[in-house]
Protein backbone atom coordinates (compact mmCIF):
# COMPACT_ATOMS: atom_id res chain seq x y z
CA UNK A 1 0.00 0.00 0.00
CA UNK A 2 1.41 3.62 -0.77
CA UNK A 3 2.48 5.61 2.06
CA UNK A 4 2.98 9.17 2.72
CA UNK A 5 6.13 9.21 0.71
CA UNK A 6 4.74 7.45 -2.06
CA UNK A 7 1.06 9.72 -2.13
CA UNK A 8 3.55 13.15 -1.75
CA UNK A 9 5.08 11.56 -5.09
CA UNK A 10 1.61 11.31 -6.84
CA UNK A 11 0.11 14.95 -6.26
CA UNK A 12 3.62 16.04 -7.51
CA UNK A 13 3.06 14.61 -10.35
CA UNK A 14 -0.86 15.03 -10.83
CA UNK A 15 -0.59 18.51 -10.70
CA UNK A 16 1.49 19.70 -13.63
CA UNK A 17 -1.33 16.94 -15.13
CA UNK A 18 -4.37 17.78 -14.23
CA UNK A 19 -4.74 21.40 -13.03
CA UNK A 20 -6.73 23.63 -15.41
CA UNK A 21 -8.27 20.73 -17.02
CA UNK A 22 -12.11 20.50 -16.92
CA UNK A 23 -14.30 17.73 -16.81
CA UNK A 24 -16.34 17.04 -19.82
CA UNK A 25 -17.24 13.05 -19.01
CA UNK A 26 -17.37 10.98 -16.21
CA UNK A 27 -17.34 7.44 -16.80
CA UNK A 28 -17.94 4.92 -13.97
CA UNK A 29 -16.74 1.07 -14.11
CA UNK A 30 -17.07 0.15 -10.30
CA UNK A 31 -19.71 1.89 -8.52
CA UNK A 32 -18.14 1.15 -4.72
CA UNK A 33 -15.26 3.37 -5.57
CA UNK A 34 -17.49 6.74 -5.13
CA UNK A 35 -18.21 6.60 -1.22
CA UNK A 36 -20.22 9.43 -1.62
CA UNK A 37 -23.72 10.49 -3.08
CA UNK A 38 -23.32 8.59 -6.52
CA UNK A 39 -25.74 10.81 -8.56
CA UNK A 40 -24.07 13.73 -6.92
CA UNK A 41 -20.49 13.33 -7.42
CA UNK A 42 -21.65 12.35 -11.56
CA UNK A 43 -23.64 15.61 -11.98
CA UNK A 44 -21.53 18.09 -9.97
CA UNK A 45 -18.42 17.57 -11.66
CA UNK A 46 -19.39 18.32 -14.78
CA UNK A 47 -17.71 21.09 -16.31
CA UNK A 48 -15.31 21.90 -13.32
CA UNK A 49 -11.95 22.51 -13.60
CA UNK A 50 -9.21 21.20 -11.48
CA UNK A 51 -7.60 23.65 -9.15
CA UNK A 52 -5.50 22.28 -6.89
CA UNK A 53 -3.70 18.96 -5.98
CA UNK A 54 -2.72 18.63 -1.65
CA UNK A 55 -3.12 15.66 0.57
CA UNK A 56 -3.25 15.09 4.23
CA UNK A 57 -1.77 11.89 5.50
CA UNK A 58 -1.82 8.83 3.13
CA UNK A 59 -5.56 10.91 1.78
CA UNK A 60 -5.22 13.01 -1.94
CA UNK A 61 -7.57 16.08 -2.09
CA UNK A 62 -8.29 16.70 -5.11
CA UNK A 63 -9.32 20.46 -5.96
CA UNK A 64 -11.68 22.29 -8.10
CA UNK A 65 -13.58 25.29 -8.71
CA UNK A 66 -16.64 26.12 -7.28
CA UNK A 67 -15.54 25.20 -3.32
CA UNK A 68 -15.62 21.05 -4.55
CA UNK A 69 -13.23 18.56 -3.56
CA UNK A 70 -12.49 14.86 -4.46
CA UNK A 71 -10.90 12.79 -1.50
CA UNK A 72 -9.26 10.04 -2.38
CA UNK A 73 -6.98 6.93 -1.02
CA UNK A 74 -5.14 5.23 -3.37
CA UNK A 75 -5.46 1.92 -0.73
CA UNK A 76 -3.56 -1.34 -1.42
CA UNK A 77 -3.07 -0.84 -5.08
CA UNK A 78 -4.83 2.61 -6.86
CA UNK A 79 -2.99 4.42 -8.99
CA UNK A 80 -3.81 7.30 -11.55
CA UNK A 81 -2.65 7.21 -15.22
CA UNK A 82 -3.25 10.20 -17.43
CA UNK A 83 -3.29 9.55 -21.39
CA UNK A 84 -4.38 10.74 -24.48
CA UNK A 85 -5.07 7.50 -26.36
CA UNK A 86 -8.39 7.24 -27.58
CA UNK A 87 -9.24 4.17 -25.77
CA UNK A 88 -8.29 4.98 -22.16
CA UNK A 89 -9.79 2.15 -20.56
CA UNK A 90 -7.87 -1.28 -19.64
CA UNK A 91 -9.07 -4.31 -17.61
CA UNK A 92 -8.30 -2.44 -13.98
CA UNK A 93 -9.90 1.03 -14.56
CA UNK A 94 -12.14 1.79 -12.15
CA UNK A 95 -12.98 5.22 -13.10
CA UNK A 96 -11.99 7.67 -16.22
CA UNK A 97 -12.39 11.23 -15.95
CA UNK A 98 -12.36 12.92 -19.84
CA UNK A 99 -11.17 16.25 -20.29
CA UNK A 100 -12.62 18.77 -22.41
CA UNK A 101 -9.29 19.09 -24.52
CA UNK A 102 -9.59 15.39 -25.17
CA UNK A 103 -6.83 13.80 -22.46
CA UNK A 104 -8.08 11.65 -19.88
CA UNK A 105 -7.36 11.12 -16.17
CA UNK A 106 -7.87 7.29 -15.41
CA UNK A 107 -8.18 5.88 -12.09
CA UNK A 108 -6.82 2.27 -12.28
CA UNK A 109 -7.10 -0.21 -9.46
CA UNK A 110 -6.67 -3.86 -9.85
CA UNK A 111 -8.20 -5.01 -6.09
CA UNK A 112 -11.10 -2.01 -5.98
CA UNK A 113 -10.23 -1.23 -2.77
CA UNK A 114 -9.77 2.46 -3.17
CA UNK A 115 -11.86 4.92 -2.78
CA UNK A 116 -13.44 8.87 -3.63
CA UNK A 117 -15.33 11.04 -1.46
CA UNK A 118 -17.17 14.07 -2.87
CA UNK A 119 -17.33 17.21 -0.38
CA UNK A 120 -16.87 20.82 -0.07
CA UNK A 121 -13.34 22.39 -0.35
CA UNK A 122 -13.94 24.20 3.30
CA UNK A 123 -15.16 21.37 4.86
CA UNK A 124 -12.68 18.80 3.59
CA UNK A 125 -10.84 18.40 7.20
CA UNK A 126 -14.96 17.92 9.16
CA UNK A 127 -15.68 14.65 6.70
CA UNK A 128 -15.18 11.74 8.93
CA UNK A 129 -12.03 9.79 7.33
CA UNK A 130 -10.53 13.04 7.38
CA UNK A 131 -11.07 14.49 11.03
CA UNK A 132 -10.10 11.37 12.90
CA UNK A 133 -7.05 11.07 11.89
CA UNK A 134 -3.51 12.08 13.80
CA UNK A 135 -0.92 14.88 13.00
CA UNK A 136 1.50 13.87 9.75
CA UNK A 137 3.96 11.81 10.66
CA UNK A 138 6.89 13.90 9.21
CA UNK A 139 5.23 17.11 10.22
CA UNK A 140 5.32 16.43 14.51
CA UNK A 141 6.00 19.56 16.49
CA UNK A 142 6.93 19.90 19.95
CA UNK A 143 3.41 20.72 21.27
CA UNK A 144 2.03 17.54 19.21
CA UNK A 145 4.32 15.21 21.23
CA UNK A 146 2.64 15.13 24.50
CA UNK A 147 -0.90 14.00 22.72
CA UNK A 148 1.08 11.28 20.66
CA UNK A 149 3.32 10.32 23.22
CA UNK A 150 0.11 9.50 25.24
CA UNK A 151 -1.71 7.55 22.96
CA UNK A 152 1.70 5.16 22.20
CA UNK A 153 1.23 4.52 25.94
CA UNK A 154 -0.92 1.96 25.43
CA UNK A 155 -1.21 -1.98 26.24
CA UNK A 156 -0.56 -2.74 21.95
CA UNK A 157 2.29 -3.74 20.28
CA UNK A 158 4.33 -0.59 19.27
CA UNK A 159 4.13 -1.35 15.60
CA UNK A 160 0.56 -1.93 15.61
CA UNK A 161 0.90 1.45 17.08
CA UNK A 162 2.69 2.80 14.36
CA UNK A 163 -0.22 1.77 11.80
CA UNK A 164 -3.15 3.52 13.93
CA UNK A 165 -3.86 7.15 12.07
CA UNK A 166 -5.46 8.46 14.25
CA UNK A 167 -1.62 8.79 16.25
CA UNK A 168 0.35 9.55 13.55
CA UNK A 169 -0.91 9.39 10.09
CA UNK A 170 1.04 8.43 6.47
CA UNK A 171 3.42 5.18 8.51
CA UNK A 172 2.48 2.06 6.73
CA UNK A 173 4.05 -1.08 6.99
CA UNK A 174 7.28 -0.43 5.28
CA UNK A 175 8.26 2.21 6.78
CA UNK A 176 7.23 1.30 10.45
CA UNK A 177 9.68 -1.37 9.75
CA UNK A 178 12.36 1.06 8.87
CA UNK A 179 11.61 3.87 11.79
CA UNK A 180 11.62 0.43 14.62
CA UNK A 181 14.98 -0.40 12.88
CA UNK A 182 16.08 2.81 13.47
CA UNK A 183 15.40 3.30 16.69
CA UNK A 184 16.31 0.41 18.12
CA UNK A 185 12.49 -0.66 18.93
CA UNK A 186 11.55 -4.37 19.12
CA UNK A 187 8.20 -4.30 16.71
CA UNK A 188 6.72 -6.90 19.79
CA UNK A 189 7.32 -4.11 22.67
CA UNK A 190 4.34 -2.68 23.74
CA UNK A 191 4.16 0.76 23.76
CA UNK A 192 3.01 1.17 27.54
CA UNK A 193 6.88 -0.56 28.53
CA UNK A 194 8.85 2.05 26.02
CA UNK A 195 10.64 5.35 27.63
CA UNK A 196 9.88 9.00 26.87
CA UNK A 197 13.26 8.65 24.82
CA UNK A 198 11.99 5.78 22.91
CA UNK A 199 8.79 7.85 21.97
CA UNK A 200 11.41 10.70 20.63
CA UNK A 201 13.44 8.41 18.63
CA UNK A 202 10.33 7.00 16.87
CA UNK A 203 9.20 10.86 15.85
CA UNK A 204 12.53 12.00 15.00
CA UNK A 205 13.01 8.62 13.03
CA UNK A 206 9.78 8.85 11.16
CA UNK A 207 10.13 12.31 10.13
CA UNK A 208 13.67 11.74 8.69
CA UNK A 209 12.62 8.07 7.14
CA UNK A 210 9.66 10.03 5.34
CA UNK A 211 11.03 12.88 4.25
CA UNK A 212 13.98 10.97 2.70
CA UNK A 213 11.76 8.65 1.09
CA UNK A 214 9.62 12.05 -0.01
CA UNK A 215 13.05 13.17 -1.78
CA UNK A 216 13.43 10.10 -3.47
CA UNK A 217 9.86 9.52 -4.89
CA UNK A 218 9.32 6.95 -2.17
CA UNK A 219 9.10 3.34 -2.76
CA UNK A 220 8.32 1.14 -5.44
CA UNK A 221 7.40 -2.30 -4.04
CA UNK A 222 5.58 -5.11 -5.77
CA UNK A 223 2.73 -3.89 -7.61
CA UNK A 224 2.92 0.35 -6.52
CA UNK A 225 4.07 2.83 -8.68
CA UNK A 226 3.83 6.34 -8.34
CA UNK A 227 2.46 6.62 -12.14
CA UNK A 228 2.74 4.90 -15.19
CA UNK A 229 6.58 4.90 -16.11
CA UNK A 230 7.54 6.92 -12.69
CA UNK A 231 9.41 4.69 -9.99
CA UNK A 232 10.07 5.42 -6.48
CA UNK A 233 13.83 5.07 -5.56
CA UNK A 234 14.14 4.73 -1.92
CA UNK A 235 13.62 1.03 -2.05
CA UNK A 236 17.24 0.86 -2.49
CA UNK A 237 17.75 2.80 0.54
CA UNK A 238 15.88 0.64 2.85
CA UNK A 239 17.89 -0.53 5.54
CA UNK A 240 15.55 -3.77 7.00
CA UNK A 241 11.84 -3.76 5.43
CA UNK A 242 11.91 -6.50 2.90
CA UNK A 243 14.97 -7.68 4.29
CA UNK A 244 14.27 -11.16 5.75
CA UNK A 245 16.74 -13.68 5.73
CA UNK A 246 20.00 -10.97 5.05
CA UNK A 247 21.83 -9.58 6.98
CA UNK A 248 21.77 -6.57 9.41
CA UNK A 249 24.46 -3.89 8.30
CA UNK A 250 24.94 -2.94 12.35
CA UNK A 251 25.39 -6.47 13.98
CA UNK A 252 25.71 -9.31 11.56
CA UNK A 253 22.63 -10.97 12.74
CA UNK A 254 20.24 -12.48 10.05
CA UNK A 255 17.30 -10.31 9.92
CA UNK A 256 13.56 -11.93 10.71
CA UNK A 257 10.26 -11.58 9.50
CA UNK A 258 7.07 -12.28 11.80
CA UNK A 259 3.50 -11.13 11.44
CA UNK A 260 1.83 -8.28 14.22
CA UNK A 261 -1.76 -7.87 13.10
CA UNK A 262 -1.68 -9.48 10.17
CA UNK A 263 1.18 -7.41 9.28
CA UNK A 264 4.33 -8.73 7.92
CA UNK A 265 7.22 -7.76 9.69
CA UNK A 266 10.85 -7.58 9.71
CA UNK A 267 13.17 -6.70 12.73
CA UNK A 268 16.63 -7.42 13.40
CA UNK A 269 16.33 -9.67 16.96
CA UNK A 270 19.88 -8.54 18.28
CA UNK A 271 19.69 -4.26 17.50
CA UNK A 272 16.15 -4.57 18.28
CA UNK A 273 15.74 -6.87 21.17
CA UNK A 274 12.71 -8.33 22.76
CA UNK A 275 12.40 -7.22 26.58
CA UNK A 276 10.01 -10.15 26.95
CA UNK A 277 12.27 -12.86 26.04
CA UNK A 278 15.70 -11.42 26.78
CA UNK A 279 15.52 -14.23 30.55
CA UNK A 280 17.67 -16.87 29.99
CA UNK A 281 21.38 -17.91 30.95
CA UNK A 282 24.03 -18.80 28.16
CA UNK A 283 26.85 -20.84 28.54
CA UNK A 284 29.45 -20.33 26.09
CA UNK A 285 33.03 -20.89 25.31
CA UNK A 286 35.90 -22.54 23.41
CA UNK A 287 35.93 -25.95 22.70
CA UNK A 288 36.59 -28.17 25.96
CA UNK A 289 36.23 -25.07 28.32
CA UNK A 290 33.84 -27.04 30.62
CA UNK A 291 30.55 -25.44 29.03
CA UNK A 292 28.82 -28.86 29.73
CA UNK A 293 29.87 -28.89 33.32
CA UNK A 294 28.01 -25.84 34.22
CA UNK A 295 25.32 -26.63 32.41
CA UNK A 296 24.74 -29.86 34.29
CA UNK A 297 25.62 -27.53 37.48
CA UNK A 298 22.40 -25.37 36.42
CA UNK A 299 20.16 -28.76 36.04
CA UNK A 300 21.09 -29.24 39.81
CA UNK A 301 19.76 -25.83 40.57
CA UNK A 302 16.19 -26.39 38.56
CA UNK A 303 17.03 -24.86 35.44
CA UNK A 304 15.68 -26.17 32.56
CA UNK A 305 18.69 -26.88 30.72
CA UNK A 306 19.02 -26.90 26.88
CA UNK A 307 22.39 -28.34 24.90
CA UNK A 308 22.73 -27.11 21.53
CA UNK A 309 24.75 -29.67 19.91
CA UNK A 310 22.58 -32.38 20.46
CA UNK A 311 19.51 -30.82 19.25
CA UNK A 312 21.66 -29.58 15.84
CA UNK A 313 22.60 -33.02 15.83
CA UNK A 314 18.63 -34.37 16.40
CA UNK A 315 18.13 -31.82 13.55
CA UNK A 316 20.50 -32.72 11.03
CA UNK A 317 18.79 -36.46 11.65
CA UNK A 318 16.07 -35.11 9.86
CA UNK A 319 15.44 -35.88 6.72
CA UNK A 320 14.74 -32.29 5.20
CA UNK A 321 17.81 -31.00 6.77
CA UNK A 322 20.46 -34.05 6.01
CA UNK A 323 19.53 -33.77 2.27
CA UNK A 324 19.92 -30.40 2.85
CA UNK A 325 23.25 -30.24 3.84
CA UNK A 326 24.67 -32.91 1.83
CA UNK A 327 23.95 -30.43 -1.03
CA UNK A 328 25.69 -27.85 0.39
CA UNK A 329 28.94 -29.50 1.33
CA UNK A 330 28.45 -31.84 -1.93
CA UNK A 331 28.56 -35.18 -0.02
CA UNK A 332 26.48 -37.87 1.39
CA UNK A 333 26.10 -36.75 5.32
CA UNK A 334 25.13 -38.67 7.98
CA UNK A 335 25.60 -37.30 11.63
CA UNK A 336 25.58 -41.17 12.72
CA UNK A 337 28.04 -42.73 10.00
CA UNK A 338 31.72 -42.29 11.40
CA UNK A 339 33.32 -42.28 8.10
CA UNK A 340 30.63 -40.05 6.73
CA UNK A 341 30.69 -37.37 9.61
CA UNK A 342 34.56 -37.30 9.47
CA UNK A 343 34.47 -36.47 5.67
CA UNK A 344 31.72 -33.92 6.06
CA UNK A 345 34.15 -32.15 9.31
CA UNK A 346 37.07 -32.40 6.74
CA UNK A 347 35.31 -30.33 4.13
CA UNK A 348 34.18 -27.62 6.70
CA UNK A 349 37.51 -27.37 8.08
CA UNK A 350 39.32 -26.68 5.10
CA UNK A 351 36.68 -24.67 3.41
CA UNK A 352 35.07 -22.25 5.62
CA UNK A 353 32.50 -20.85 2.83
CA UNK A 354 31.33 -24.43 3.03
CA UNK A 355 31.28 -24.67 6.82
CA UNK A 356 29.73 -20.70 6.29
CA UNK A 357 26.52 -22.09 4.61
CA UNK A 358 25.85 -25.14 6.87
CA UNK A 359 25.82 -22.66 9.54
CA UNK A 360 23.23 -20.33 7.85
CA UNK A 361 20.97 -23.00 7.03
CA UNK A 362 21.15 -24.86 10.50
CA UNK A 363 20.83 -21.47 12.65
CA UNK A 364 17.81 -20.30 12.29
CA UNK A 365 16.51 -23.83 12.81
CA UNK A 366 18.01 -24.38 16.07
CA UNK A 367 17.32 -20.64 17.04
CA UNK A 368 13.13 -21.60 16.88
CA UNK A 369 13.59 -24.06 19.00
CA UNK A 370 15.82 -22.06 21.65
CA UNK A 371 12.60 -19.20 21.48
CA UNK A 372 9.95 -21.60 22.02
CA UNK A 373 11.59 -23.14 25.04
CA UNK A 374 13.02 -19.41 26.52
CA UNK A 375 9.20 -18.17 25.76
CA UNK A 376 7.45 -21.58 27.63
CA UNK A 377 9.89 -21.68 30.79
CA UNK A 378 10.64 -19.28 33.37
CA UNK A 379 14.29 -20.85 34.29
CA UNK A 380 16.07 -21.75 31.22
CA UNK A 381 20.40 -22.40 30.96
CA UNK A 382 21.43 -23.00 27.52
CA UNK A 383 24.65 -24.41 26.33
CA UNK A 384 25.48 -22.49 23.52
CA UNK A 385 29.21 -22.61 21.75
CA UNK A 386 28.07 -20.79 18.76
CA UNK A 387 26.21 -18.33 20.94
CA UNK A 388 27.99 -15.41 19.46
CA UNK A 389 28.38 -16.42 15.57
CA UNK A 390 24.86 -16.73 15.47
CA UNK A 391 23.87 -13.96 17.40
CA UNK A 392 22.00 -15.00 20.08
CA UNK A 393 22.74 -12.67 22.21
CA UNK A 394 19.71 -11.22 22.51
CA UNK A 395 17.76 -14.21 24.00
CA UNK A 396 19.48 -13.68 27.83
CA UNK A 397 20.02 -11.84 30.71
CA UNK A 398 23.55 -13.79 31.32
CA UNK A 399 26.20 -15.14 29.17
CA UNK A 400 28.78 -17.50 31.00
CA UNK A 401 31.34 -17.25 29.16
CA UNK A 402 34.09 -20.11 30.34
CA UNK A 403 37.70 -18.80 29.52
CA UNK A 404 40.48 -21.05 30.39
CA UNK A 405 44.89 -21.38 29.41
CA UNK A 406 45.36 -23.21 25.92
CA UNK A 407 47.05 -25.49 28.09
CA UNK A 408 44.17 -26.72 29.67
CA UNK A 409 41.82 -26.59 26.83
CA UNK A 410 44.59 -29.62 25.72
CA UNK A 411 44.49 -31.57 28.43
CA UNK A 412 40.49 -31.22 28.79
CA UNK A 413 40.00 -32.45 24.76
CA UNK A 414 42.69 -35.22 26.17
CA UNK A 415 40.22 -36.37 28.25
CA UNK A 416 37.64 -36.57 26.35
CA UNK A 417 39.80 -38.41 23.80
CA UNK A 418 39.08 -35.95 20.82
CA UNK A 419 41.41 -35.24 18.09
CA UNK A 420 42.76 -31.66 19.55
CA UNK A 421 44.68 -30.65 16.31
CA UNK A 422 41.21 -31.23 14.44
CA UNK A 423 39.27 -29.60 17.08
CA UNK A 424 41.19 -26.63 17.33
CA UNK A 425 41.32 -25.99 13.81
CA UNK A 426 37.70 -25.93 13.56
CA UNK A 427 37.24 -23.75 16.70
CA UNK A 428 39.52 -21.12 15.48
CA UNK A 429 37.07 -18.57 14.87
CA UNK A 430 35.93 -18.06 18.00
CA UNK A 431 35.59 -14.85 19.38
CA UNK A 432 32.90 -12.45 20.49
CA UNK A 433 32.59 -8.35 21.77
CA UNK A 434 33.85 -8.10 25.07
CA UNK A 435 31.69 -4.98 26.22
CA UNK A 436 28.70 -6.63 25.95
CA UNK A 437 27.24 -5.77 29.21
CA UNK A 438 25.55 -9.41 29.71
CA UNK A 439 28.31 -11.38 29.66
CA UNK A 440 30.17 -12.31 32.61
CA UNK A 441 33.48 -14.09 32.32
CA UNK A 442 34.36 -17.14 34.09
CA UNK A 443 37.82 -18.69 34.93
CA UNK A 444 38.03 -22.49 34.54
CA UNK A 445 41.79 -22.57 36.27
CA UNK A 446 41.40 -25.23 38.95
CA UNK A 447 38.82 -27.74 39.94
CA UNK A 448 34.69 -27.87 39.09
CA UNK A 449 33.65 -26.69 42.75
CA UNK A 450 35.49 -23.37 42.21
CA UNK A 451 33.77 -23.24 38.97
CA UNK A 452 30.62 -23.93 40.41
CA UNK A 453 30.94 -21.56 42.93
CA UNK A 454 32.18 -18.46 40.38
CA UNK A 455 28.66 -19.25 38.68
CA UNK A 456 26.62 -19.52 41.84
CA UNK A 457 28.21 -15.91 43.81
CA UNK A 458 26.93 -14.61 39.81
CA UNK A 459 23.22 -16.30 40.04
CA UNK A 460 22.90 -14.94 43.97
Amino acid sequence: MPELPEVETVINILKPLIIGKTIDKIDIFYDRLIQSDYDTFTKKLIGRTFKSVDRYGKYIFLNLDENLTIITHLRMEGKFRFTSDTSPRIKATSLIFEFKDKTYLCFDDTRKFGLMYLTNTNEKFNVEMIKKLGVEANKVTESDKEKIFKKLNANKKIKELLLDQTIMCGIGNIYADEILYKSHINPFTKGKDLTTFDYENIVKFAKITLEDAIKAGGSTIHSFHPSEGVDGRFQVQLTCYGKEGEICPNCGTTFHKTFIGGRGTTYCPNCQVNPYLRKAIGITGPIGSGKSSVLSHLASLGYVTLNCDDIIHELYRMPIHKNKISKILHTDFDIDNQKKKQTAKLIMINDPLKKKAVENYIYPKLEEILVKHIEENEKVAIEVPLLFKAHFEYMFSKIFVIELSKEKQISNLKIRNDEIEKSLKLNNDYYYNKDNKFIINIKNKSTLEDLFNQIDSFLN
